[in-house]
Parts: C-alpha cells; sequence; structure tokens
C-alpha cells in the first residue's frame, strides 16, 4: 500500500507539470547547500523553480501527468543517481541558459535532459536550447524588424520632402 507523503509527494509533482509541461532534470551531487540556494534565486528569476525529487515518483508523476502521459518517456540510466527537476512555466530556453552558465562555474551540476514543448531532450538538446533568445528578445526583434519598413518609408517621405524645399527655394533664389 502507498504511504501518504508519497502520494502527495506524486501529486504535487504532477500538479507542477501539469501547470508547466516542460523541465530540465539535472544531477546536483556534490555541490553546497549555499551553491543550491543560490541557483534556485537564478532560476527563480526566470520564473522556474527547481525541486529535488525522488526519481521513482517523478517518473510516476510523468506517467500520471495529462501533459506526459502520451508521450513515451523513458529515461533509463538518467535517473541513477540524486536528481533535481527544474519546472518552467514561462522560458525553458531562459532557464537551459541559467543552468548552463551555471554549471561552468561548479562542475557538480549536470544536466541530464529535459522535455519541451512535447519532445525529450537530451543534454546536448538542453545545450542548444540555452542558446536560443528568450522570449523578450524574439519579442523587440520581431518589433524591430516590422518597424524598420516604417522608418525606411517615413525617412524616405522626408529626403523627398527636402529635396522639394530645396528646388523651390533654389528656383526662388534664382527668380529673385
Amino acid at each position: 500500500m502507498a504511504n501518504a507523503a508519497k502520494i502527495e509527494a506524486v501529486a504535487d509533482l504532477k500538479a507542477k507539470l501539469e501547470k508547466g509541461p516542460n523541465f530540465i532534470l539535472a544531477s546536483y551531487s556534490g555541490l553546497t547547500v549555499e551553491d543550491m540556494t543560490n541557483l534556485r534565486a537564478k532560476l527563480r528569476k526566470e520564473g522556474s523553480e527547481m525541486k529535488v525529487i525522488k526519481n521513482n515518483l517523478f517518473l510516476r508523476a510523468l506517467k500520471e501527468s495529462s501533459a506526459h502521459k502520451d508521450k513515451t518517456i523513458e529515461f533509463g540510466d538518467i535517473y541513477k543517481g540524486p536528481l533535481a527537476a527544474i519546472f518552467s512555466t514561462e522560458s525553458l530556453p531562459a532557464v537551459a541558459k541559467v543552468c548552463k552558465d551555471f554549471a561552468k562555474d561548479k562542475k557538480e551540476l549536470e544536466v541530464k535532459t529535459g522535455f519541451m514543448d512535447g519532445q525529450v531532450l537530451d543534454k546536448t538538446g538542453v545545450e542548444a536550447i540555452a542558446g536560443l533568445p528568450s522570449k523578450q528578445e524574439l519579442l523587440s526583434q520581431i518589433a524591430r524588424g516590422l518597424n524598420a519598413p516604417a522608418t525606411q518609408i517615413a525617412s524616405g517621405v522626408n529626403q523627398i520632402m527636402a529635396s522639394l524645399a530645396r528646388a523651390i527655394n533654389a528656383v526662388g533664389e534664382k527668380n529673385g
């Protein structure tokens, strides 16, 4: 019979997976409490949460989660040893970048796998999405792209008006 604490832990993990189906799994063996606190603070700034998990309970929550139950998620050897799940409700690429940057200084943090938009990502995939621009950067790039033609049209009209004014001024000076 299942322990009440385990049932509650699975329900909590399932709720987190339902709220934000994207996540990263990382090994944290060797990180100090201070390191973990610093990492959690950085992740919170990106709208994510890191939770130390029990591997078998996390797998059970994945199987029960409506966002993941239709997917074939078999991580195999990745589920060996202590893992932390980093849940993202906003931008997983920004969270992956935080993990990648943190792992440069603290080799003990090792990204194992991830899940984004219905796809299971391996370590290389998570590192690849870390290089993607954030949602805000993408929106600003789109805005610049949309604004560029309007700016060019305004500049062109302005040049035509200035040329016309110079021509009228030149004719006026010539005719006296």
